[in-house]
């Protein structure tokens, strides 16, 4: 099935990165399909499935007080299903500094609009 442009962006945007930034970690991780991967690149991490995602998530989402995550460029293959994302990823941390830095995401999803595999890169921090 082949969807609108604006669906892939709709569950990157609103779906993924607004549950990660209101701190739903039910609301992330039903993102996913129940065999999808997330590849965090930069730090060599692969979670499978959501029980793997439900253990990071709220980890992740406690480091922090606050994480905004501005999508600056979309690329939408509607034939292949995939959305790759340029953010500015800003996070207030508990117990450091204060990050805001450049990422790229790059997400594939399957027949029912759910993502399969999710990778991404985390740059340094901008100054």
């Amino acid at each position: 099935m082949t969807r609108e442009r604006g669906f892939y962006i709709d569950a990157v945007v609103k779906g993924y990165f607004g549950a990660m930034d209101s701190g739903d970690v039910e609301g992330t991780v039903a993102c996913f399909a129940p065999d999808a991967t997330l590849t965090w690149e930069t730090n060599d991490l692969v979670l499978s499935g959501p029980d793997e995602m439900r253990a990071f998530f709220p980890e992740f989402i406690a480091t922090t007080n606050m994480r905004l995550h501005e999508v600056r460029n979309a690329v939408v293959d509607t034939e292949k299903a995939t959305c790759a994302v340029e953010i500015r990823y800003r996070s207030d941390i508990k117990d450091g500094p204060n990050v805001d830095m450049e990422n790229c995401n790059f997400f594939d999803f399957g027949p029912d609009g759910t993502f399969t595999r999710v990778r991404f890169w985390s740059g340094s921090i901008i100054d």
